[in-house]
Parts: C-alpha cells; sequence; structure tokens
C-alpha cells in the first residue's frame, strides 16, 4: 500500500465524477480525521480538487464533500486571479477564497503560489476576519477599514 496521500489520490482518479465527505474517506483508508484533511490539502497541490457541500457518493449524507474538479473553462489560477481583481484591496485567507470558489484549500495554495504575482501579508482576512497570512492585490497595503 502506498502513502495516504497517493491512495486518495488514486481513488479521486478512479472515481472522477463524484464527491465524498471526510467521514467516508476516513473510514474508506482507515485513515483519522486529520490525516484526511491533510492527505486533501496534498492531493490539492497535485490536482485541482473542488470542496463544497453537496451529497456524499458513500453515505448519501449532505455534508463538506470533496472531489476531482470537473474540467472548468478556467484554471484554478485563472479564478483565483480573477477573484482576486473583483476583490481587490480586500485580503483573504486560503479558507476564505476556497469556500467562496468552492476549491480545495491545497489547490488555492498552488494555485495562489503558481499565481506569484499576489501579494502575501499577515492582516486580518477580509471575510472572517481572523489574524493570518492573507492574499489579494495590493496586500502589502492594508487599508483601514
Amino acid at each position: 500500500m502506498g502513502s495516504a496521500v497517493d491512495d486518495v489520490l488514486a481513488f479521486l482518479r478512479q472515481h472522477a465524477d463524484q464527491q465524498f465527505c471526510s467521514t467516508c474517506l476516513a473510514f474508506e483508508f482507515t485513515l483519522t480525521f486529520q490525516s484526511v484533511d491533510s492527505a486533501l490539502a496534498s492531493v490539492g497541490q497535485q490536482v485541482a480538487l473542488t470542496e463544497l457541500r453537496g451529497q456524499c457518493a458513500i453515505c448519501g449524507q449532505r455534508a463538506l464533500v470533496t472531489g476531482l474538479d470537473p474540467s472548468h473553462h478556467r484554471s484554478p489560477q485563472e479564478r483565483v486571479l480573477l477573484f482576486f481583481l473583483d476583490h481587490t484591496g480586500r485580503l483573504f485567507c486560503h479558507a476564505c477564497i476556497g469556500r467562496r470558489l468552492e476549491l480545495n484549500i491545497g489547490t488555492v495554495q498552488k494555485a495562489v503560489a503558481d499565481l506569484r504575482a499576489a501579494s502575501v501579508s499577515d492582516a486580518p482576512c477580509s471575510e472572517c476576519g481572523h489574524q493570518r497570512l492573507v492574499v489579494g492585490r495590493d496586500a502589502g497595503r492594508v487599508s483601514p477599514p
């Protein structure tokens, strides 16, 4: 058996048109919930993953589910860039960008890193208000609320 990341990636590729909740993935691979989250973040660095409220293909429950990003007409990098352009002057943490774009956090982190044009700073997120590493256009210049 390979690593959890390799196993989860292979499973998601095998079931490319389905989404799964973390609980079912944890049982499928005999992992802790933290290990599943960690594996999904790593998989998201390799392939584009969605993360949205939907029905799990295994248990049928409505939950936060993850799966391969269906072929959008825009890449995650383009979607993140457009998000930044639409929200110029606002700062967002990776988690809030992921929620807004329905992307896995690993996919968001890779998209931001690939853009390299986005500014990064430690400031409050415009969405959740938490002091975190945030990204956005002109993130170095934080304007007062």
